[in-house]
């Protein structure tokens, strides 16, 4: 997947990993950063750039290894998920904690994502 239009790659200073994208955002009418992993997948968005590559270089790396939420259409319900591999446009998942139930998410289904449940 391309980068989309617009999105800016964030890289740690000391060694040069990206650690997620930055894109122009709205927030209540005025302008914007969101922070975004390196899947794309938004996290928190900011009143200024420096702020959002702020957050991204503290923090983009770790959220990757936490406890995700997936909203389960089928299922009608959260589902808990970990994240095993992620890059731009797409990541493999596990849901709890049975690793036969790998899948790997895009497009639309990677906006019923979220780190906590809504």
């Amino acid at each position: 997947m391309n980068l989309p239009i617009g999105w800016q790659a964030v890289h740690r200073a000391e060694d040069g990993e990206l650690v997620g994208y930055l894109s122009r955002a709205e927030n209540r009418g005025a302008p914007g950063w969101t922070a975004r992993t390196i899947f794309g997948g938004a996290l928190q968005t900011f009143a200024d750039r420096e702020s959002a590559a702020r957050h991204l270089t503290a923090h983009g790396l770790a959220v990757l290894a936490a406890k995700w939420w997936y909203w389960s259409v089928p299922d009608n319900r959260w589902l808990l998920t970990f994240l095993v591999e992620a890059r731009l446009g797409a990541v493999t998942v596990r849901f709890g904690y049975d690793p036969a139930s790998s899948v790997t998410l895009r497009g639309d289904d990677l906006d019923r994502l979220a780190l906590a449940i809504p």
